[in-house]
């Protein structure tokens, strides 16, 4: 977001805050993470540097008032990176203010919406577009300014959303390892609008429960949160500058809940205006399978398997067009909330294309928390997307301190 967008949302927020009655209720709290990274192999390309420190600031301010009917919340994120100028970047990942009624709520300024139900990719996740320096796996996401009103009631819930104000992709630098050796220019996108990040998106989520069945159907109209990266790349210099194309998107998510099964359903249908680029469909659908006190312990272990459909096949930009996903979840139940996540990924055309992964955190004192994040990459053809990372297999540590 441009610094005079940011000065200004956060004068208004300054100005609901010293606005609110001296009766409101305020809190704050936040985290500070301190991150190493070390690649297991060096690369000539980025000064054969094998390690990556970072350090993470996120806090949350909430303020409620009108007897909790109107609510504020204020999430700054910053993070400070040693090799990648790029992934040294600050964003507000909420600025929200929220008003409650007896069957619906309004909500103004920057938020965060989460859509989805699967484990290794989310397909329908489409409102906030992804903090891709942050992490290799697309869980974070950048603010989103919205207008967003939802209505309850016992035939389901519906969600509207105005999005003013489009985000592009964060990109890696050249100097990190995760960016595969791919030159991104941020500086320039290239948008299929002539409102380019102005241009007013839309979307409207209808949610119910019926019985066992979560539901979950989505309509998304605007600037796609997924930039095309080849339209304008350059093989000579291995650059490319993002194309933002005008998309409709329709999504399906599902959840089926009984007894230790979870039955789980991701589709979406994606049409674009631009006539250069496919139309396509894609699915990811699976299961999990939770064992309550393995071996007569406290630790519950959930078995996770998942298969993911793209109807582009080799066309598909994403890595995960014919792919297996088989995963494991351990939570030990102890007094320092310790878990662990295992994903194995395979692509059924290619056995040579695969990825893995483990992460793993417990809480070591009162207001600390240890992580560990394993990530390996393997694949053999150029065409394949984790080629570019196939030689940047990395494990992190994490060192994280919560305070209010």
């Amino acid at each position: 977001m441009p610094a005079l967008r940011q000065t200004g949302v956060a004068a208004l927020a300054a100005l609901a805050i010293s606005a609110s009655p001296v009766w409101a209720d305020s809190s704050w709290d936040g985290s500070l993470e301190l991150e190493q990274r070390l690649f297991f192999e060096s690369d000539p390309t980025a000064g054969n540097s094998q390690g990556q420190t970072s350090a993470r600031l996120q806090m949350e301010f909430f303020l409620d008032w009108n007897k909790g009917d109107d609510q504020l919340v204020f999430e700054p994120f910053v993070r400070l990176d040693s090799q990648d100028d790029e992934r040294s970047h600050a964003d507000i990942r909420q600025l929200i203010w929220t008003h409650l009624a007896r069957d619906w709520e309004f909500s103004a300024g920057i938020g965060h919406v989460f859509w989805g139900v699967t484990e290794s990719q989310h397909l329908v996740d489409i409102i906030n577009q992804t903090d891709a320096v942050e992490n290799i796996d697309g869980e974070d996401k950048l603010g989103q300014p919205m207008l967003r009103y939802q209505y309850f009631s016992k035939l389901g819930n519906i969600d509207a959303y105005l999005l003013p104000l489009f985000r592009p992709r964060t990109f890696s630098g050249p100097d990190n390892r995760l960016g595969g050796g791919l030159l991104v220019d941020t500086d320039r996108e290239v948008y299929q609008s002539d409102d380019e990040e102005t241009h007013l998106d839309y979307a409207l989520r209808y949610s119910n429960t019926v019985g066992d069945w979560g539901l979950g159907f989505s309509w998304f109209k605007g600037t796609s949160r997924d930039p095309d990266l080849t339209r304008f790349f350059d093989p000579s210099t291995f650059s490319t500058t993002p194309y933002y194309a005008q998309i409709d998107q329709l999504g399906a998510d599902i959840q089926i809940t009984t007894d230790a099964w979870l039955i789980k359903l991701e589709a979406i249908q994606r049409n674009y205006d631009d006539p250069l680029l496919e139309d396509f469909a894609a699915a990811t659908v699976g299961a999990e399978y939770t064992l309550v006190g393995i071996f007569d312990s406290a630790y519950d272990l959930g078995l996770l398997s998942e298969y993911s459909w793209d109807e582009r096949d080799q066309r598909a930009t994403s890595a995960f067009q014919n792919d297996i996903f088989l995963g494991a979840r351990l939570a030990l139940n102890d007094i320092s909330d310790s878990e662990l996540l295992f994903g194995f990924s395979n692509d059924l055309d290619d056995s040579s294309s695969r990825g893995v992964f483990v992460e793993a955190n417990t809480r070591i004192a009162t207001a600390w928390t240890a992580n560990v994040e394993l990530r390996y990459f393997a694949a053999d053809n150029p065409r394949d997307p984790l080629f570019a990372l196939r030689d940047h297999s990395f494990i992190q540590v994490g060192l994280e301190y919560f305070f209010d």
